[in-house]
């Protein structure tokens, strides 16, 4: 009986003490997901997956703004070079048109002078 007893005084305080760790299970386990937890999360992931996009554009649009740039500058550059080019043609062009003016004008003066007489 003696052996009893002890064996009860040893197995009772086990028996309450896995009785109270059986019923301390975490939160998380215990949780039943309503609809709203559930909504929750997914716009959580929603949220997560559009920040992410969001950066991927914005490094895309980015590398797209520095090439749209080289490509004006060398836009810019060959519409320079054309302008150069007429340009000079037009001066040339007036650079004629002078010539002509110039020698109509000498012309219409040796037209207005008098002959001159030779021989004096």
């Amino acid at each position: 009986m003696l052996l009893t007893s002890r064996l009860l005084r040893l197995v009772v305080p086990l028996a309450l003490l896995s009785a109270a760790l059986a019923g301390c299970q975490k939160d998380e386990d215990r949780r039943v997901d309503g609809p709203a937890e559930r909504a929750g999360r997914e716009l959580d992931q929603a949220t997560k997956k559009a920040a992410a996009e969001l950066k991927k554009a914005n490094r895309e649009l980015k590398v797209a703004a520095a090439k749209t740039g080289e490509e004006l500058d060398e836009f810019a550059d060959k519409a320079g070079e054309h302008l150069d080019k007429a340009a000079d043609a037009v001066g040339r062009k007036l650079e004629r048109a002078g010539e002509k003016i110039q020698a109509n004008a000498r012309d219409a003066r040796e037209d207005e002078e008098p002959a001159k007489p030779k021989g004096k």
